[in-house]
């Protein structure tokens, strides 16, 4: 990916040292008349005519630089005259010449020897500019004095960094042309090849953020290409259909697309920072960006003219590079897993083009004063965009091939398999009884390594069902006790059944306990326990294709009110159920709004987020949880046993003892699956809250 985004950059590089030259396009024997040497000026107002100009006394005006029309005029002349001579040399006499203007800002109207022969933009009230592309104005023979000096005048409306390029030429009609076009071409037509790529980019992501609505960041992504559309949008406008008279006015033009396309790409751009290293940015430094886009849209929207707009990046540029500041602050600052580093590392590649774009820029405009030249940073950060394309498009593909492999490519294995298995030697009844055996040995083993539950825990009464598909199972779950007191309960299913996924269990078992045990004694969160598990397992699994979904739990001390905080992350895994005894409430325990959840456990390629979700259990309150073996069984008829139907059971069975509502549940789900084959292991874990009290007195009994 390195290699590609470094191909992007040096073409980018290439195309602005190009797009700078001074184009020669002259044939042998062509003649064309620079100008540049030859422009004057005077003062003007609305009413002023070509008549009344040739009158006026003009001063030498120097073409060099930007804004030159404005710095030379100042801003309390609206309109100035431009003047120019030619005498018409042999080759270009009776010809149809072209004056060629490669930038003229804000709107003009151009005379030659008193006849009106174009302009561009449009003068008050309606007054509009077209700031892409070049000028060309046809100038036929009957207009031109073939033997004396040609008067050319250019009344300009001055506004904002009104300014003219120093390449003004003056030759035969086709040449003047070919030289336009090529200009137009690099300053306004390549904005507009852009535009659509970012258009079609941003429908796209927009569609599969649709198809996959976890996955917030290809919306933001989408909304970036949008943001940058609207920003771009004034240097191809020019070549749009559009009506005669201007629905909206060239000031507020500017401030629908340069000004809130600017705004809108600092936000979106920090977001898909935060959001691409999978980092949850919280409630007050999402308040302080969008406080910072809302200031600078409000006063932006406030200005009444064109020329005090001119004067808002003094204050709306640094708060919007201060908003893209905290993005990337706050992932380079926060701590980091080596997948997340991975993923900084590829946003750092992805923005050197649009970095080194912005030296470029100030040295062609500012040092070698290239007033008609494209923006190198604009197409420095569209090649960013597109690296940023590229990186989301591979992580995309690899996340599809993965769960490809898994889905189909993990069968037909399983079926290769059992095709030489076939093929073996020995006979099935001899392979059945070895396997049979092995498999007993397998679950006698596994069944050690997950005990029932004390009958007595303080506070606590609880009841666990374990039930695999086959003799061995994927699924696994622990608790963990602490001076005879239940600090915490986890609750694993890996991938698949049978042999290979007992055999992650086992190994991801001790894994699970030694990371809880250890982040318990450093207070850490169970959002920090997971991630670490999740690094720990990939190390040590290494090739093993099988992940784990899972889900873990932290308890804390009861209160004078025999309540205890509950800390709980998932990672992928059903959502638990939690019963309230005072509201008489079943509810899903979800991911607070706004919070990014996604990715298992044991995927490298896939970045994950578990974020924390706290609540409080008091006395007769109910945790259920569970694999998804139990919700998504099916009857005869194609239905699953789902979450409502647990809830319902629960709801009526709340006064009723662990074991008892467990065995309510069993059965319930042994009658509606009447019929059916069963296709995965089932755990069902239900931990009922008691009176901690009442345990104390009995052992104080004892």
């Amino acid at each position: 990916m390195t290699q590609k985004i470094s191909i992007f950059f040096i073409f980018s590089i290439f195309l602005q040292l190009f797009s700078c030259r001074n184009f020669d396009l002259n044939h042998k024997g062509d003649v064309i008349i620079d100008l540049r040497n030859q422009v004057y000026w005077t003062e003007s107002d609305a009413k002023s005519t070509p008549e009344e100009a040739e009158r006026l006394n003009f001063h030498k005006f120097d073409t060099s630089g930007i804004g030159n029309i404005v710095r030379t005029a100042g801003k309390n002349h609206d309109y100035i005259w431009l003047r120019l001579f030619f005498y018409t040399p042999e080759p270009l006499k009776d010809k149809t010449l072209g004056l060629f203007i490669s930038y003229l800002h804000f709107a003009d109207k151009v005379w030659v020897n008193g006849v009106y022969v174009g302009g561009y933009g449009t003068f008050p009230p309606n007054e509009w500019s077209s700031p892409g592309g070049s000028h060309i104005y046809t100038i036929p023979p009957t207009l031109i004095d073939q033997q004396g000096r040609n008067t050319i005048l250019i009344k300009v409306y001055n506004r904002g960094k009104s300014g003219i390029s120093n390449n003004i030429k003056l030759g035969l009609q086709e040449r003047m042309e070919s030289m336009n076009v090529v200009h137009t071409f690099f300053q306004s037509i390549l904005y507009l090849f852009a535009a659509g790529g970012m258009f079609f980019t941003a429908i796209l992501f927009l569609l599969i953020f649709i198809w996959r609505k976890k996955e917030r960041g290809y919306l933001t992504f989408s909304l970036i290409c949008l943001a940058s559309l609207i920003f771009i949008l004034p240097f191809f406008a020019s070549h749009l259909p559009h009506p005669y008279t201007n629905p909206i006015s060239y000031t507020l033009f500017v401030k629908l697309t340069l000004c809130l396309g600017f705004y809108l790409l600092a936000f979106f751009l920090a977001t898909l920072v935060i959001e691409f290293v999978k980092k949850g940015e919280g409630t007050t430094l999402r308040t302080v960006r969008l406080s910072i886009l809302i200031f600078c849209t409000l006063i932006t929207f406030a200005i009444p003219d064109y020329n005090m707009l001119e004067k808002i990046p003094i204050v709306t540029l640094p708060l919007s590079i201060i908003n893209i500041l905290l993005g990337f602050g706050f992932v380079f600052l926060s701590k980091k897993t080596a997948e997340e580093k991975k993923a900084l590392f590829n946003i750092t590649i992805a923005f050197t083009p649009f970095l080194i774009a912005i030296p470029i820029d100030l040295l062609i405009k500012g040092f070698f004063k290239k007033v008609d030249s494209p923006y190198a940073t604009i197409f420095g950060w569209l090649i960013t965009v597109l690296n940023f394309l590229v990186i989301m498009s591979v992580r995309y593909n690899k996340a599809m091939a993965q769960n490809e492999y898994l889905n189909v490519k993990l069968r037909r294995e399983v079926l290769k398999q059992t095709k030489e298995l076939s093929k073996k030697n020995l006979t099935l009844e001899e392979e059945l009884e070895r396997s049979a055996t092995d498999l007993e040995m397998a679950s006698l083993v596994q069944k050690k390594f997950f005990p029932y539950p004390p009958h007595s825990l303080p506070g606590w009464d609880i009841a666990v069902s374990y039930s695999p598909l086959d003799k061995v199972s994927g699924d696994m779950y622990d608790y963990y006790m602490e001076n005879g007191s239940l600090k915490g309960f986890s609750l694993f299913d890996v991938s698949g059944h049978g042999i290979a996924a007992s055999l992650v269990t086992m190994l991801a078992k001790n894994i699970v306990f030694q990371a809880f045990i250890r982040n318990m004694k450093k207070e850490e969160s169970v959002t920090r326990t997971l991630y670490e598990i999740n690094d720990e397992i990939i190390e040590a699994k290494g090739e093993i294709e099988n992940y784990l979904t899972g889900l873990m739990f932290r308890f804390g001390q009861f209160n004078e009110n025999d309540e205890c905080l509950v800390e709980m992350a998932n990672a992928g895994h059903p959502n638990p159920i939690l019963f309230s005894a005072k509201s008489k409430i079943c509810d899903e325990l979800e991911s607070p709004e706004g919070e990014d959840h996604h990715g298992a456990i044991g995927l490298d390629f896939i970045t994950v987020s578990f974020p924390q979700i706290n609540f409080t259990m008091a006395e007769d309150d109910i945790l259920l949880f569970y694999t998804d073996g139990l919700s998504e069984s099916r009857n005869t008829k194609g239905e699953m046993f789902g979450k409502e139907r647990i809830k319902h059971i629960l709801k009526e069975n709340y006064a009723k003892n662990a074991q008892s509502i467990m065995e309510e549940l069993i059965d319930s789900y042994h009658e509606f699956t009447n019929g059916t084959k069963r296709d995965d292991d089932i755990t069902v874990v239900v931990m009922k809250r008691e009176n901690s009290a009442n345990y104390i007195e009995e052992l104080d009994e004892v």
